[in-house]
């Protein structure tokens, strides 16, 4: 007689169990943020933007100056920020204008809708619904009649 050899039965897999269906947790309410207040004119704002007029290289330096100059003179009561890194003037507590020195130019801003920024020699640059920039390299570049126009169309539209 031949021993038998004991041989495994193959084990029957048991189906797979779905876990019980799970309501998601309720989302908890999340506190909204208070409405952006009216940015009043600091002298730490002030120093902050002077800062960084000051950190800029003199060529730089030179452009944003003049550009500071037509702001204040075209919006005296303009509040300076420095905002994202850079210096903003806000009327209102509304963005109306920036400027930022960049490797090859400065830049300026104007936070109003291209319809009202009336342009007729195309040198504002950029896209979207809110803003247009022109970019300064040279003094030449300069036109105080074409910027004080449309830093007072931003306010306007900012109103």
């Amino acid at each position: 007689m031949v021993p038998s050899k004991s041989v495994a039965k193959p084990v029957a897999k048991k189906p797979a169990t779905k876990a019980p269906a799970t309501k998601p947790a309720a989302k908890k309410p999340v506190a909204k943020k208070p409405a952006a207040k009216s940015v009043a004119p600091t002298a730490a704002s002030s120093a902050a933007v002077d800062a960084y007029f000051a950190a800029q290289k003199p060529s730089d330096r030179a452009l944003l100056d003049r550009l500071r100059a037509i702001v204040l003179k075209a919006l005296p009561d303009a509040q300076p920020a420095l905002k994202w890194g850079a210096p903003f003037y806000l009327v209102n507590g509304k963005n109306i204008t920036s400027m930022a020195a960049f490797k090859e130019h400065v830049s300026i801003n104007f936070f109003a809708p291209p319809e009202v920024l009336i342009d007729p020699t195309g040198r504002l640059e950029g896209e979207g619904k809110g803003n247009r920039a022109l970019k300064v390299r040279a003094v030449a570049d300069i036109d105080p009649v074409a910027i004080t126009r449309w830093l007072k169309a931003a306010v306007a539209a900012n109103g």
